[in-house]
Order: structure tokens, then sequence, then C-alpha cells
């Protein structure tokens, strides 16, 4: 299975699962200070009017399960994707916050057992533009814990393996070295089964006060597969042979899980580090790697809450999407042709609506791809779900 759907977190096995984690941005260990001095900053929501369930529908609309249609230089051959149960858990509008990582727990949990180390402190301004002190603690292994400026933003990673890790398991695609692929989504490990490996970091995300409903793809790292694929390099591009690990086994295998947050059924567009903008499980706001020795990587990006106070909301037909996507391309000078062969419904939550509270709305994310001659490259539009209107993430 590529995506499976968070059944349980914090409480076993329910329907639906709360949860969380995390990924580190190597060149984004941002902020410091002390855990003593951890202040929640959340806000009360704004609220909008509450609709009932049973008050707002879109109107009968349902979307096939394919659109084929060709509007000028733009061939539409589709696949829809709506997760969420439409008469069930009808879209709306609303406002969401960013969570609270308590940082105290997250130190205990993850760093206390070093007995020596280094505290960097900063104070920065947090999603309020509230100055606000953060934390990175390192110690003398290079055991790194940072937290802030944003109330959801925490990294960790343990430098013993992660650095072999990631020069051998590479999740970006448009990585010339991508190799994502190489690993098992459904392969279990002798170490663990992959639910027991995805509990641990589960029941350590719920006592760092950071849960929700989720979706995860885990890789399972196997240590043949590793050792194929690991390479580094000098600053000059030039093979490193002083950087290879010397000897991989058994005991280095672990998962890696990218998580992203769903709400009422369907996936939030997720953009990483506010510059990464496309659906892929690079960008997942939430990422780890679990070995035998427990979880030696987990980063925390973005992951909000989202009020109860919501206004239902219509959506236009699949026709209608597709014509502002056609208007954007058929504007564009030159012979490209396009080609779009993915439609899924998200909630999308607007960044530049605010500070610290944020408008949430349905939006359609159509992929697809661009070919000028003999190059291909892949492209991602955003419309609102609402009024058609084109998105700029």
């Amino acid at each position: 299975m590529e995506r499976i759907k968070g059944k349980s977190i914090g409480s076993q096995m329910k329907k639906k699962l709360s949860f969380a984690i995390t990924i580190l941005f190597f060149a984004a260990l941002t902020g410091c200070g002390n855990k003593e001095n951890i202040k929640d900053n959340v806000q009360d929501f704004e609220t909008t009017e509450i609709m009932d369930d049973k008050d707002a529908s879109s109107d009968g609309i349902s979307f096939p399960a394919r659109y084929e249609n060709i509007i000028e230089n733009v061939t539409f051959s589709m696949d829809i994707i709506v997760d969420a149960d439409l008469a069930e858990e009808i879209p709306v509008i609303a406002k969401a916050q960013m969570k609270k990582v308590d940082a105290g727990q997250a130190f205990d949990l993850l760093f206390s057992n070093n007995d020596t180390y280094e505290t960097y402190e900063y104070e920065e301004n947090d999603e309020y533009g509230k100055k606000v002190k953060t934390g990175t603690y390192v110690s003398p292994e290079e055991t790194t814990l940072s937290y802030g400026p944003v109330s959801s933003q925490m990294t960790y990673m343990q430098k013993t393996l992660m650095p072999y890790i990631r020069s051998a398991f590479v999740l970006d695609d448009e990585d010339e070295r991508y190799n994502a692929d190489l690993y098992s989504k459904e392969k279990q490990l002798t170490f663990m089964d992959r639910e027991k490996a995805l509990q641990i970091v589960s029941n350590a995300l719920t006592k760092m006060n950071v849960t929700f409903e989720y979706d995860y793809t885990g890789y399972a790292l196997d240590y043949a597969t590793m050792q194929s694929q690991e390479y580094h390099e000098d600053i000059d591009g030039n093979i490193d042979n002083a950087g290879y690990k010397e000897k991989w086994s058994v005991s280095d295998e672990g998962y890696y899980f990218c998580i992203n947050e769903i709400y009422r059924g369907l996936p939030i567009y997720h953009v990483y580090c506010e510059i990464f903008t496309d659906i892929k499980d690079a960008n997942a706001p939430v990422q780890a790697f679990v070995s035998q020795n427990g979880i030696e990587y987990l980063d925390i990006e973005k992951i909000f809450d989202i009020s109860e106070e919501k206004t239902g909301v219509q959506l236009l037909p699949i026709d209608a999407i597709a014509e502002t996507v056609a208007n954007k391309y058929a504007q564009i000078l030159g012979s490209s042709t396009y080609e779009m062969t993915n439609a899924e419904l998200y909630y999308y939550i607007d960044l530049s609506s605010g500070m610290g509270v944020y408008d949430v709305k349905p939006v359609w994310i159509i992929k697809g791809m661009e070919e000028s001659g003999e190059k291909q490259q892949a492209i991602q539009v955003i419309i609102d779900a609402q009024t058609a209107k084109e998105i700029v993430a």
C-alpha cells in the first residue's frame, strides 16, 4: 500500500487515528531556549457561523472516477480522487492554528539521557509575531534537538546512524539519486513490524501534545539495499571513500515514515518550509526513522488544530475546475502541450490569510505533465473548489 490511512494513535486501534511525527531539515536548526521557559502562545480561534452538516451540501454534485476532455492545448485524462464521503463529511470552511509542541516533554523523552550537552538559545518571532525563546541542544556525540520558533516546529536526530541513512535513502524524486522506490512500503523487518514502530512514534508525539488524524507511507529500509545505494561525495563532487559505512548489518535496519495530516476525511495540503510546494513524501510535514534502538530521527514542521466552528460550502463541478486549468495554460506562449493526469480534493490552509490564525478551505490539486519537444516536466495546479479560481502557493 502506497498510502495508509491512520487507524490508531494515542489510543491503540480506533477507526480514525490521531498521530504525529517529524522530519529534520538540516539547514534549518533554528531557534533555542531552555525548556523551563516554554510558554504556550495558542490564541482563541476566530469563529465563523456554525452550520449544521444537514444544512449544507454540494447540491447533489458527485465527482466521476475519471474525467476525459481536451480543451485547446490541454488534455485531461485524470483520475478523480475524493477520499471523504462528502454526503457524510460535507465540505466546509474553517479556521486553523498550529499545534503547540510541548518542548519540555520532547526534551525529557528524546534527549534527557544525555548527561552533557551544549545549549544554544535565541529569541525569535513565532507565527503570531511574538518574541519567543527557541532552543537547540547538542550532545558530544552530536545528537541534536531543536524547537521553534513556530509553535509546531521540532527536530530531533541521533548522529550515529542517520548520516548513513541519508546517504543511502533519497526520498526526493527531483534528486538525480532518488531511490525510495527501491524500498518496500509493505515489507515487515525482523526487529519489529511497522505498526509497532509507528506506535512508538505515536506514543512519543502524544506525550508531546501533538496528535492528529493522518495518512502515512512507511518505507522498510533493509540493510542490503542501503549498502548497495550508499553514496558519498566530497566538496569537489568526487566520491568520498572515507565517508562510507565500515559495515552494514541487519541491526541498521529501520522504518522511515512520511505522515500527512487529514481533516474530515481529506488530506491537508502542506508546503514544506514555505518553499517546497509539491505533493510528495519528501515534503510531508512529519517524518521519522525508527530502528531497533527506537526513534533515531523525528521532525515536526507544521501541524494544525482546526476549529470546531465551521461553515458548509458548495463545490463546483469538475468541468469548471478543468476550464480554469485550460485557461491558465492557453495563455502561455509557445508550442508546449499539457496533459493533466490526476485531480485530488484537499483542504488548504492559507498561511497568507492571517498571523497565527488561518483560513481553511477545500481545493483541487491537479497534477500533470508539460511536454515541449522532447522535454517533459511535472506540473501542479491548485484550484479553489468553491470558486474555480487558481491559488498560487
